[in-house]
């Protein structure tokens, strides 16, 4: 399941990657314990709760996928809800959080 989290500016802060092995920790909030899978380029997956989770970057913004294992609507949510606020702050109110998909004709 894809989710998409876009500031309707278009805006997202410079990143500040971790050390080495920990890349991704910009974008895993802080109260969170993870273990990195892989990192290429800025992007990849994390471990959490025994959940794995890719970050990459789309067009409109981040995006978060969840590659395997199973959560609820509402853990999903608070998961996001934490890394928006990890990534762009508490005050910041342009972030949506979407579901997204590939559209087919």
């Amino acid at each position: 399941m894809k989710f998409g989290l876009v500031d309707r500016q278009g805006y997202v802060p410079d990143m500040k990657y971790g050390e080495t092995g920990q890349e991704l920790s910009c974008f895993v909030p802080s109260d969170y314990t993870f273990e990195q899978v892989s990192y290429v380029n800025g992007e990849g997956e994390v471990k959490v709760d025994g959940h794995v989770w890719r970050f990459f970057f789309g067009q409109e913004g981040v995006g978060v996928e969840l590659m395997s294992g199973i959560v609820t609507l509402t853990e999903a949510q608070k998961f996001l809800q934490d890394v928006k606020t990890h990534i762009w702050g508490d005050t910041h109110q342009q972030v949506q959080v979407f579901l997204s998909g590939v559209t087919v004709d």
